[in-house]
């Protein structure tokens, strides 16, 4: 069913890791913490309408979730996209709270007093729509209809569609209607027009081609890599821990031990720095007393390498593209 594993966002994952590692009184720490809000209220829209799609039946569709894809020089992300023998289904996820006002040409977001003048996501997501059929094209995948919706998953929204809008009327529509909806499409497009080999296909070709999407947050709000806190951040205070031999992580505020918190530190490095790094650049961002037990530390994480000896470079070990850290002790 689901056929990515359900998972936070890399850009999330980037700007949460920011904010642990710049200083409280930073000067580029409002905007960070106002781009984290953004991107936790679209990833908590979309954990909302995944739980309406785990009650799906499993073997009626192949799911995958925020997959970036390659058309030509650019790329485009989708959300949600369904898979069953019939049709496709896009769904793009909004979570704005207070009411939307879809009209034609635009969306117009009112929050308290805050209003704002946004493009209509139905036409970003009819987009998505004209470019995954020509994705599939280019692969020779048989041709299936492709639906795309917009879901709206936060459940104290208010929706108000203008007169007239017939399309937004057909395309709009709460997280909790997910069934309904799903129950009308099954209806409306009745006949299985791909065998299970195309399906085979069009997973292989989505999962192959989806492409990360990395932000250098440090360039964006202009950042130096020497503001950035370094260290195995002991999980209670926030400080670098110190490495002993036989615990190897010790807070000297609170005294926690750890033998594993460098973990989340290795992830950060690979989310803010760069999507790789060398012994001595290991050594030197864990603080770690020396060559030999940053040697011991790698063996043990078992990441993808390339080189021998000292010219050795690690990569981050990717699941569906997420650094497979947390699972190694």
């Amino acid at each position: 069913m689901f056929e990515k594993e359900f998972r936070a966002p890399i850009p999330l994952q980037q700007i949460e890791a920011l904010l642990r590692r710049i200083s409280v009184e930073h000067v580029k720490r409002p905007l960070a913490e106002e781009k984290a809000k953004i991107l936790r209220s679209g990833y908590n829209g979309e954990k909302n309408l995944n739980y309406f799609l785990c009650l799906l039946p499993e073997k009626n569709y192949s799911i995958f979730h925020n997959i970036r894809l390659p058309i030509g020089s650019t790329f485009f992300q989708i959300d949600f996209l369904l898979i069953s023998p019939k049709l496709g289904i896009i769904l793009d996820s909004k979570n704005h709270s207070g009411t939307l006002t879809f009209e034609k040409n635009q969306l117009i977001h009112l929050s308290n007093t805050t209003e704002k003048i946004n493009q209509n996501p139905l036409s970003q997501v009819y987009r998505h729509q004209y470019l995954l059929n020509r994705l599939f094209e280019s692969h020779q995948i048989p041709k299936i209809p492709i639906e795309y919706h917009v879901v709206v998953t936060n459940p104290s929204t208010k929706i108000i569609i203008s007169d007239g809008y017939k399309e937004a009327e057909k395309r709009v529509w709460k997280a909790e209607s997910l069934l309904i909806k799903m129950d009308e499409m099954e209806k409306a497009y009745n006949k299985e027009l791909i065998d299970k080999r195309s399906i085979t296909k069009i997973k292989k070709v989505i999962l192959q081609n989806d492409t990360v999407e990395r932000i250098d947050f440090l360039k964006v709000f202009g950042i130096h890599p020497s503001e950035i806190q370094t260290g195995v951040l002991c999980p209670t205070c926030y400080i670098p821990m110190e490495y002993t031999y036989r615990t190897w992580w010790k807070c000297p505020n609170c005294q926690c031990t750890s033998k594993n918190a460098h973990l989340h530190d290795i992830h950060d490095y690979f989310l803010l720095i760069k999507p790789s790094i060398t012994n001595p650049e290991l050594r030197a961002f864990l603080h770690l007393p020396n060559s030999r037990s940053t040697t011991y530390l790698l063996s043990k994480l078992h990441l993808p390498y390339s080189g021998n000896g000292k010219g050795r470079t690690y990569y981050p070990n990717f699941t569906n593209h997420v650094p497979n850290l947390l699972n190694k002790y």
